[in-house]
């Protein structure tokens, strides 16, 4: 296989290397993606069902769905700059579409280091990838970053949640894919003409971000009697890797998640009950 540095090169990612290390975040066209946007965007509306709430209506693990979702998370470009950021063998971790309507809803700043407390390590634990179906303007409700807050290795506090100092909209053209990683502090701007903003979310992790052994196959008789950490310590009790759909059931243990990370005050310090 070709070495990462001889494909940067040859790709001409060079400067979106740059951009990584200095904002935490790239932009760049790939041939595939601007050949497939069209027909990307069509399957998130075929998959993806309309709703009347301002927040973008979302939904998860649609790989299956359509196979042209398959081209767009293995674009030559985009693995190379994964491969960058997060070394080799990174594994592919979710999937999901968006449709963004107008309105004042907005995805609050955040990193998506979600499950792993500050400080957050050197070396990059995943990153994100989204697909840009529409043109993104601030107007158009495109996504929010802060550059540079990655070097920070923290998750934002609620005053900076509150008011981002230095936030900036990602202006992007249809058919590009922006890349951020996972300690990047970003969320979006509401949409603000009319119309939709549909957008494919493509997540990649470190490849050692997983138990070596799975227990899946041991039935709930086996735990009866035993010690009762035990299915937390066999994960039954995470959002991760379990969930084939986003409904109640599996917010209510996307949380228990969360408790388990970073403790209930997480919830306390954003004033979420």
């Amino acid at each position: 296989m070709q070495k990462l540095h001889d494909r940067i090169v040859e790709q001409g990612l060079e400067e979106n290397v740059a951009e990584l290390d200095q904002w935490g975040y790239t932009i760049f066209h790939d041939a595939r993606t601007d050949r497939i946007v069209d027909e990307v965007r069509e399957a998130i509306i075929r998959t993806v069902a309309a709703g009347d709430e301002e927040k973008a209506p979302t939904r998860f693990t649609i790989l299956g769905e359509d196979p042209i979702f398959a081209d767009a998370i293995s674009t030559p470009k985009l693995l190379t700059l994964v491969e960058y950021l997060l070394g080799k063998g990174a594994l592919f971790s979710q999937l999901s579409g968006s449709r963004r309507r107008a309105g004042k809803g907005s995805l609050g700043l955040h990193a998506d280091n979600s499950w792993f407390p500050a400080p957050f390590p050197e070396w990059e634990i995943m990153c994100t990838a989204c697909l840009v179906t529409d043109e993104f303007t601030e107007e158009s409700g495109a996504t929010l970053v802060v550059p540079g807050s990655h070097k920070l290795k923290r998750h934002p506090s609620p005053e900076e949640r509150a008011e981002p100092e230095g936030a900036r909209p990602i202006v992007a053209s249809k058919g590009a894919i922006c890349l951020w990683d996972g300690s990047v502090w970003h969320g979006n701007y509401p949409r603000q003409i009319p119309g939709e903003r549909v957008v494919l979310h493509m997540t990649y992790t470190r490849i050692g971000m997983q138990p070596i052994e799975n227990y899946d196959h041991l039935g709930e008789d086996w735990f009866a009697g035993k010690d009762p950490e035990l299915p937390r310590l066999l994960g039954r009790e995470i959002f991760l890797g379990r969930s084939p759909t986003f409904k109640q059931n599996d917010r209510e243990l996307l949380r228990k998640t969360y408790d388990q990370v970073h403790g209930s005050e997480f919830w306390q310090k954003r004033g979420i009950t």
